[in-house]
């Protein structure tokens, strides 16, 4: 690889490239080459590179999915490890027997160990600061991962490689799904489910001093949800991160310094649809809650009937309410039996009238008492009634 030491500039200069990269201070030259992208592309020479093209663009597009759950962790980092990830993949990739050159699949969920304890640092690695044996678990049910640290003291188990005030562990847990090759589109995919409401969630420790080191720290977190399908990955991530003291007690954090590496990684598994659709079902039949249904009592508008025999009538009909004691309490699913409805009907026969006009100033004033309970079940106040003498008027 050349370097550019004189001259500092980037870009292209006729067949040459100048560029910056992550690792080195210097600039990086590199010669323009090879074949056509056209050729590449049609040409019956390159069959076989197409397909170990196809397959590389493969564990890129997931390698990228990998580095966004260890998102916390890629301001720890020292270098750009995005090759080496796709590395990592390609090497998984080549554990599919099965499907032919060109398809094989990157099924993480089959080979976690191959990816297990990947550093995200080339100088100075998390292992060489934090030398001791760490316990962690991943509930692949629960979709939660628990990370127990022993106690840190400097020069002990704790060689930090630098000269900042504080420090903090931080750990990170995310889904990484699968990716197969998709014969419809010619390229590989995540399974259909998987989109961007899953993420990463992390969690840290408080702030120690660098000199004194920490307790023993125990850090736990979950995640909302998980994948309704297999073909996925609970990948577990620690990292040590350092920062400066300011006022009022706050820290800040120095980007660049730290390190950070893959903890542990699990096959996720299926959720149980059955056991799902059961506990749907068990929070449908629960009880519902108790509705105070006390409608106010119907009244028929009164009606003015004339009949061939002369007499004008008004018919009043009450109907009695439904009762609203508080017991017992009756679900709404279950039958109620609700009592008949009773009708009531007054006679008076007026008297003393030699008129022969109707007259409707006589006024009447009743109340219908209820054999319901304690409630009254209707009552009249100020009702006019049309009456004839010699007739008899109902109400």
């Amino acid at each position: 690889m050349a370097f550019l030491e004189e001259l500092q500039f980037t870009g292209s200069l006729g067949d040459l490239s100048f560029y910056r990269m992550r690792g080195t201070d210097k600039i990086v030259v590199r010669r323009k080459g090879g074949a056509s992208k056209e050729a590449i592309k049609k040409s019956p020479n390159f069959a076989l590179p197409r397909l170990y093209m196809s397959e590389f663009g493969g564990c890129s597009t997931m390698g990228k999915e990998v580095r966004f759950m260890m998102h916390p962790m890629r301001a720890l980092a020292d270098y750009n490890f995005s090759g080496f990830i796709n590395k990592s993949l390609k090497l998984i990739q080549k554990q599919d027997s099965t499907s032919k050159l060109g398809q094989r699949a990157i099924e993480l969920s089959k080979h976690p160990k191959l990816l297990e304890g990947f550093q995200l640092n080339k100088y100075t690695t998390f292992d060489s600061m934090v030398r001791s044996t760490l316990s962690w678990s991943i509930d692949e049910e629960k979709g939660s991962a628990k990370v127990e640290i022993p106690a840190l003291v400097r020069d002990i188990n704790f060689f930090p490689n630098n000269r900042h005030s504080k420090f903090s562990i931080t750990i990170s847990l995310g889904v990484v799904p699968d990716f197969k090759f998709n014969q419809a589109t010619g390229k590989f995919t995540a399974p259909k489910w998987y989109d961007t409401m899953y993420g990463c969630d992390y969690t840290s420790s408080e702030w120690h001093s660098a000199l004194k080191g920490s307790p023993a720290t125990t850090l736990e977190l979950s995640l909302d949800q998980l994948p309704p399908d297999g073909g996925y990955s609970l990948m577990l991530g620690i990292g040590i991160c350092f920062g400066d003291s300011l006022d009022a007690g706050e820290v800040k954090q120095i980007k660049r310094a730290g390190a950070a590496k893959i903890l542990g990684i699990v096959a996720g598994k299926a959720q149980d649809a059955d056991l799902a659709m059961d506990d749907t079902m068990n929070d449908n039949t629960q009880d519902v809650a108790p509705v105070d249904i006390c409608p106010a009592p119907v009244e028929t508008t009164p009606q003015r009937t004339t009949t061939s025999q002369g007499p004008t009538q008004r018919h009043l009909r009450a109907v009695p309410p439904l009762s609203c004691d508080p017991e017992p309490i009756h679900p709404l699913r279950e039958e109620t039996r609700i009592p008949a409805v009773r009708s009531y009907m007054y006679h008076y026969t007026v008297t003393g009238v030699t008129s022969t006009k109707l007259n409707a100033g006589i006024t009447y004033w009743y109340t219908i008492p209820s054999d319901v309970g304690d409630y009254p079940l209707y009552s009249v106040n100020m009702e006019k009634v049309l009456v004839m003498p010699g007739t008899m008027t109902s109400v």
